[in-house]
């Protein structure tokens, strides 16, 4: 064959396959193989266009082999990808196990190893391998533990109980979320970092535990509270904690039992599930959820009780913030500062104060739900909050940052409409609530009030809404009349 033609051949072949694997890649199937179909064909065409080297009749056949044992496995590795691989990525079928292609792969070679040399050569292997009983032997014995961890991993993956991903646990203690199935052993990667490998044939032998076989991972933690808190109010709470955390899944829904009554605290079992495997996940979700009950146990009033066997109460040092909130007289300036009550003398502020509560959240902690029902405004006076709008099940956005100053839920407050976005705490924050019960107290008080706050409602209403001079001065008829009948109802 001409110098010229052996080199296009090589170059084309190379281009389709190049082109082809390009075209997989963008429409994410699988891939064809690459290297080995390279260097074979690189090969036999350096085989073909090189002259044959000075060689005894003997070792020639050999020379001629390579390459043909080179083209061989690398359209073995071909035919493999495009009858297994290929339309396991279009969806004809499930995609093969990566361990079943590796054997069917060193199968066929293996065969296609055999046949060459035989019809090459005239040399028989396997009668080589079969003829020697001393030979079969050691091979049999020295491959009894490894065929042994083999025949298990392809079980495994046949069987389709776990994959790469799934958080593992099995007997004595071992888990962690599975790495990579290969031939002889599984690799976990454990909450500390490191990677645990475990046999394929001590996996099937023993019973597995698969945490994340279903899409999501469990877990249950137990809490002590307090006898004078009554059951129906705890689990109440606890519920409310743990339903706003947006990393705690809503299907499966979370649970609060009564799991026991113990010598000083009703015990609670609280069971989550959340979406990420692994025993990090999972204590950190247990952790965040831990430190904020304690922040809405601090707001109710409640602590966590103390063994009822103490003769004397540990008095434990409170942090200074907490110690010493700020005092009744910077309230009323930070309520009067702006918002709706701006216009507001000292003595209307200080009643509207005195009714009021001030409120500790934790950092990720929801201090209001979007659609939920409420009578009360917040003034925020330390930390930062966040305001979400929900855009899609299960998603919501970030629209607006607050800060020290700024007020939310003046609407609810006054129109006894639904929350309109979730407010979500960023840092350790300190808020103070206005309630409607102070207010209508103040109203009724001073009726005179009424219309200047509902006109200060109308105007923030319709900054919030654009609206122009004209819708302004209706809306704002329209809502003296519903504050009326909200506060003199």
């Amino acid at each position: 064959m001409p110098l010229i033609e052996i080199w296009i051949r090589a170059i084309a072949l190379i281009a389709g396959l190049l082109l082809i694997r390009r075209a997989c890649l963008a429409r994410q199937l699988p891939p064809p193989p690459l290297r080995l179909p390279l260097v074979a064909v690189l090969v036999w065409a350096l085989i073909c266009s090189l002259p044959l080297p000075p060689l005894a009749p003997t070792y020639r056949p050999w020379y001629e082999l390579s390459d043909d044992l080179l083209l061989a496995c690398a359209a073995v590795k071909l035919l493999i990808w495009a009858t297994l691989e290929l339309p396991g990525g279009l969806r004809w079928w499930s995609p093969p196990p990566k361990l079943l292609i590796q054997l069917l792969t060193l199968g066929s070679w293996s065969l296609v190893t055999v046949l060459l040399v035989r019809e090459s050569t005239r040399f028989d292997l396997v009668g080589l391998v079969t003829t020697s009983a001393v030979l079969t032997a050691v091979i049999g014995l020295a491959a009894q533990e490894a065929l042994k961890d083999l025949f298990s991993g392809l079980e495994l993956q046949l069987d389709g109980d776990f994959t790469i991903g799934d958080w593992l646990e099995v007997p004595g203690g071992l888990r962690g979320i599975v790495t990579s199935i290969t031939w002889r052993s599984t690799t976990l990667r454990t909450m500390d970092g490191y990677l645990l490998v475990v046999p394929n044939s001590k996996l099937t032998a023993d019973i597995q535990t698969n945490r994340s076989r279903y899409g999501s991972s469990g877990d249950r933690f137990t809490i002590g509270l307090d006898y004078a808190f009554p059951p129906t109010r705890a689990i109440n709470l606890l519920k409310q904690v743990v339903e706003q955390h947006p990393a705690v899944l809503r299907d499966p829904a979370p649970r609060v039992r009564i799991k026991a009554f113990d010598e000083s605290c009703i015990n609670y079992e609280l069971q989550t599930w959340q979406k990420k495997p692994g025993d990090r996940a999972m204590m950190d979700l247990r952790s965040e959820l831990l430190e904020q009950i304690w922040y809405a146990l601090r707001r109710e009033g409640q602590t966590i009780p103390y063994p009822i066997r103490e003769l004397t109460r540990r008095q434990g040092k409170v942090p200074a913030d907490l110690a010493h909130p700020p005092s009744s007289e910077a309230c009323r300036q930070a309520l009067g500062s702006r918002g709706v009550f701006a216009e507001l003398d000292a003595a209307q502020l200080a009643q509207l104060v005195s009714g009021s509560q001030l409120l500790h959240y934790g950092p990720g902690e929801a201090v209001v739900m979007e659609g939920s029902e409420g009578e009360s405004m917040y003034h925020l006076l330390q930390g930062r909050v966040e305001v979400l709008k929900q855009v899609a099940e299960d998603q919501q956005v970030s629209v607006r940052e607050l800060l020290p100053g700024d007020v939310f839920g003046e609407m609810t407050l006054f129109l006894d409409s639904p929350r309109s976005a979730t407010v979500r705490a960023l840092d350790e924050c300190l808020l103070l609530r206005v309630g409607r019960p102070i207010v209508r107290e103040l109203l009724q008080e001073n009726p005179a009030l009424l219309e200047r706050i509902a006109s200060l409602v109308s105007a923030r209403k319709a900054e919030l809404e654009s609206l122009g001079q004209d819708q302004v001065l209706v809306q704002s008829n329209i809502l003296l009349e519903t504050m009326k009948n909200l506060f003199w109802r």
